[in-house]
């Protein structure tokens, strides 16, 4: 198999930004918005695609496609007074909490979502003051090193920026009296990412009792605000997985270290199950390392800015990051908490392969890579969904047509939208996944008990990754699964 090159593009907040107009800038994310389908949530400066082609592999190693080497860079920063991008999976929705209520502990309010902090400690970002142009400054808080926050019953003093979103930013703070470390995000001070951060502390209030530690979900302290701005107090953790898997030049990871990251967030899973809710962003960059070294693969799922609850789901295309994207969303049918099952087998594939199983460029590329994998989506989901005809045809006027994938030529008349390869491995089916990155040292006893376990990982991903959400496998039965 090929060498791994550089590996794809990732989170808002975990990079240190440059100034407006680098386009080199390494701050960039994952859901890469390059087109015109994407773009209308976004209000910013064109991206600029850089791409260098490499071959994609079958899994008989021959050359087929391409996949880019470099992905579409965003600066989150609009310059010239064009405004600021906003993240494509936060919706606007009403709230009834109040901001004259802030400045408590969490637990004491009700209401739901917008990005919370998954702080990385050696992210490598600047200290001190940090430089903002634009409308970024209007609304953005200025942040100094050493400067306190003061919330009603704490102090913390900022020792280190770590990462900037559309949101705000999050810094590194100590609390006074005790020098515990906290991860705090700050909003800026503008309505929409207000009333966000009060919908998001409606949903961590519910998931910030003392038993959330168990069920590996981030733990959130209080909430306050700060010259104006919306501040959320988080327990600091170490290292998204991601990052992790950046930091090991995205190596494929051993089964035996999958196994407990998928327990955990099954486990997280179940939690939100029970509670009623809806992740709807789960990725790589959501999974956080608790301590690399003092706990090897202990996680914790992290930002629940856009969760949703299941008796009120949002029905937004923009749901889930688009490489995690479960078809039912892609399709724009009603959907459940099976969404996120969805979004943890891509990303257990993706630990397997050290690559995104379904890396698709729009949305178009992704149902195609889906379909072309797993097979047509059910004539029921393809007859009864709101998109169905933006991706797929068939002959209206004969009563036994099946609908049926349109071409990437057909698509890019239609849309005017160019289908990119970026696979890197190209399956027949899930099946195909487990001749990957097969082991060649191992011999008797030990092979038979690693082909066992591979065996079990792919009957688990394909139960994961069931095209109908309504058969697809549940935390329960997951948790209960002989691969776990």
């Amino acid at each position: 198999m090929p060498k791994l090159p550089g590996g794809p593009s990732r989170t808002l907040w975990s990079l240190e930004p440059k100034m407006p107009n680098s386009w080199d800038n390494p701050l960039v994310t994952r859901d890469v918005i390059t087109i015109a389908e994407d773009r209308g949530s976004f209000q910013s400066q064109p991206l600029d695609l850089t791409v260098r082609k490499e071959p994609a592999v079958n899994i008989d190693g021959s050359g087929t496609g391409t996949y880019p080497r470099k992905r579409a860079r965003l600066c989150l920063e609009a310059t010239g007074g064009q405004g600021v991008a906003h993240s494509s999976n936060v919706w606007e929705r009403a709230t009834t909490v109040s901001t004259a209520t802030l400045s408590a502990p969490l637990g004491s309010q009700q209401g739901g979502a917008a990005a919370p902090p998954a702080a990385t400690a050696d992210s490598g970002q600047s200290q001190g003051k940090r430089k903002c142009s634009g409308s970024y400054a209007e609304v953005g808080y200025n942040i100094v090193q050493d400067e306190v926050l003061d919330s009603k019953s704490n102090k913390y003093k900022v020792l280190q920026f770590l990462g900037q979103g559309s949101f705000g930013q999050v810094v590194k703070c100590s609390k006074r009296g005790t020098d515990e470390i906290v991860a705090i995000k700050i909003l800026k001070n503008h309505p929409y990412f207000k009333q966000q951060g009060l919908i998001e502390i409606s949903i961590l209030s519910k998931l910030s009792d003392r038993s959330v530690n168990d069920f590996n979900i981030v733990r959130a302290y209080e909430f306050f605000e700060h010259k104006a701005h919306l501040c959320l107090v988080f327990e600091m953790l170490e290292q998204s997985l991601y990052d992790f898997l950046k930091q090991n030049k995205f190596s494929p990871l051993p089964l035996k270290y999958i196994r407990p990251i998928l327990q955990q967030v099954l486990t997280a899973l179940l939690k939100l199950k029970q509670l009623g809710m809806i992740h709807t962003d789960l990725k790589p960059d959501n999974i956080m390392l608790v301590d690399p070294v003092r706990q090897p693969y202990r996680v914790k799922v992290i930002d629940f800015g856009s969760a949703s609850y299941v008796s009120e789901p949002v029905c937004n295309t923009y749901l889930q990051t688009r490489y995690y994207r479960s078809p039912e969303i892609i399709l724009g049918m009603p959907f459940s908490e099976a969404i996120d099952m969805w979004s943890l087998g891509c990303v257990g594939a993706e630990l397997f392969l050290g690559w995104p199983l379904y890396p698709g460029s729009s949305e178009y590329d992704q149902i195609r890579y889906i379909s072309e994998t797993q097979g047509l989506p059910t004539e029921d989901m393809l007859n009864n969904a709101s998109k169905t005809t933006k991706f797929f045809y068939k002959d209206m006027e004969s009563p036994y047509s099946f609908w049926q994938l349109k071409t990437p030529a057909e698509h890019e008349a239609e849309m005017g939208i160019k289908s990119r390869e970026t696979r890197k491995y190209i399956f027949n089916c899930l099946e195909d996944i487990g001749q990957v990155n097969v082991p060649t040292d191992l011999e008797g006893g030990q092979l038979l008990k690693t082909k066992v376990a591979r065996r079990a990982f792919i009957d688990l991903l394909k139960r994961m990754l069931t095209m109908d959400q309504n058969l697809r496998i549940t935390p329960e039965e997951a948790l209960k699964h002989t691969f776990i």
